[in-house]
């Protein structure tokens, strides 16, 4: 028996001790790994966006930022397996395919076969992207949260950057805002102005040094930036020490349908914020893999 064989069968022996709920494939071989695995346990192959499944499994895409210019057959070894094994866990969880239980991940790839073991009440994030991803489309929302990582943890040739996007309820948003600047998106076609697209991220870092906003809207288009907001922040309750961008972030999200996110220049922290209230906080320059 091989390696591979052996991780397969322990890992189904695991998920059955656990009582998994799930157990996800992330390989190149998935589709052959599943013939392997005779469970009543639901099973689902994991692959990259834009990748094509057969049969009847159930797929799911993973949808984190993955390196550029760089072959299918070499990604797997260019992205870490907790980050791969936590992404189709966040979005199998949002598209409702796995329960509030454990999740047996295996990964295999090349010669590296690993269990990954997850359970989704230990993981208070997922939840909480799952109650945004409720209200706003997932993928334009993981774009921009994506994005906002980048920026906090590299900034802006080695200068620290602060900004923030509004994404969402765009009309609303803008006869809530002005512009402070001239709209550097102004009469840009949409494919330039495209979060989902990680090729427009180095122009958006570079007018994220500018005063003001970036406006997103629902299909994640960029309609503009050093945009100022005219909102009242004076009921909105946020911890000491945060400044106005943050002020303004939750008092948008609390007048309106959007959910904002921003960049602390000093410390690089993103912050999340739905209805008025800081829904979650990522510091990306800490990693756990």
């Amino acid at each position: 028996m091989s390696i591979r064989d052996e991780v397969v069968a322990s890992a189904l022996g695991l998920a059955r001790d656990l009582d998994a709920g799930s157990i996800i494939l992330i390989s190149p071989e998935a589709s052959a790994i599943r013939k392997e695995l005779d469970t009543d346990i639901p099973i689902i192959i994991a692959r990259i966006l834009g990748g094509r499944g057969d049969g009847d499994d159930i797929f799911v895409d993973i949808m984190s930022k993955l390196p550029k210019n760089i072959g299918k057959s070499s990604l797997f070894l260019k992205v870490s397996r907790i980050e791969l094994m936590s992404e189709a866990v966040e979005v199998a969880y949002i598209k409702g395919m796995i329960p509030n239980k454990v999740t047996v991940g295996i990964v295999s790839i090349g010669d590296i076969n690993s269990i990954v073991v997850m359970d989704i009440n230990d993981i208070p994030l997922i939840k909480k992207m799952a109650e945004l991803a409720s209200s706003m489309n997932y993928t334009v929302l993981k774009a921009v949260l994506n994005l906002a990582m980048d920026i906090g943890r590299e900034g802006r040739e080695g200068k620290k950057v602060g900004t923030a996007f509004v994404v969402g309820d765009t009309e609303k948003v803008l006869g809530m805002s002005h512009q402070i600047v001239l709209n550097p998106y102004e009469g840009h076609r949409k494919k330039d102005r495209d979060v989902k697209d990680e090729n427009s991220w180095e122009t958006v870092k570079e007018f994220a040094q500018l005063d003001g906003m970036f406006i997103v809207d629902e299909a994640g288009y960029i309609v503009a930036a050093g945009r100022y907001l005219d909102v009242n922040a004076k009921n909105v309750e946020l911890p000491p020490g945060l400044g106005g961008r943050h002020l303004a972030a939750a008092a948008i999200s609390k007048c309106t349908k959007a959910i904002a996110i921003t960049v602390s220049e000093s410390s690089g922290v993103v912050s999340v914020y739905k209805g008025g209230r800081d829904v979650f906080t990522i510091d990306p320059r800490v990693s756990i893999t």
